[in-house]
């Protein structure tokens, strides 16, 4: 009787057997990134579903504040000149399309705000109190009550970032002004939104 088994396993099948599995661990890595760590984001596939800024939608209303020192949204701003007659700032609150997957990298895009024949770009700023011209994050929140938003800069399904825009200086009465946000290929989203004639505290843009 031979003692060689037929299906006995051999050196050369164990070789084959770890260099498929450690075949399999690279193009796992390639495609998701690092299985075995919580990096995830080098991968192929984090990178193709990260959406653009069109998959932005407005959540709720968009507020405007008076040029009068803040705080805005529970943000503190620095002390500067100030004119109290017209809008020093913005909050708008920012969610994906319902069914969009990926997420929309803030600490990326590029957000500007236009009035008139005037351009101005804005940089993300966590530092306290905020800096004009500057916009960040003034709060976080979910869809779904009991669920919590990430505390990254990435707005992902369900999440809702309500932003705060601080521009050098404040806006007239009556002027017709855009918020962009541009991030990714995709077309930037875009509000466009009036001062309203009489400045108050707090004003609801979406009412005029």
């Amino acid at each position: 009787m031979n003692p060689c088994r037929e299906d006995a396993v051999t050196g050369a099948d164990l070789v084959i057997g770890v260099i498929a599995v450690i075949g399999l661990l690279i193009m796992v890595h390639f495609l998701l990134g690092s299985p075995l760590t919580t990096d995830h984001k080098r991968g192929i596939i984090p990178n193709a579903i990260e959406a653009s800024a069109d998959a932005l939608i407005t959540d709720g209303d968009v507020y405007g504040f008076a040029d009068s020192g803040g705080p805005y949204e529970g943000v503190t701003v620095a002390e500067g000149p100030a004119n109290p007659e017209t809008m020093g700032a913005v909050s708008l609150s920012l969610r994906l399309i319902g069914g969009e997957m990926g997420g929309v990298n803030m600490e990326t895009a590029d957000i500007r705000i236009s009035a008139k024949d005037h351009i101005e770009g804005l940089r993300y700023s966590g530092n306290m109190p905020l800096q004009r011209p500057n916009w960040t994050v003034a709060s976080r929140s979910h869809v779904n009550a009991g669920e919590q938003a990430d505390n990254d800069l990435i707005i992902e399904p369900g999440e809702i970032f309500t932003i705060l825009v601080y521009p050098s200086k404040g806006l007239p009465p009556e002027t017709v002004f855009s918020v962009q946000v541009q991030s990714g290929k995709g077309e930037p989203y875009t509000i466009t939104r009036k001062v309203p004639g009489a400045i108050k505290t707090v004003m609801n843009l979406n009412s005029l």
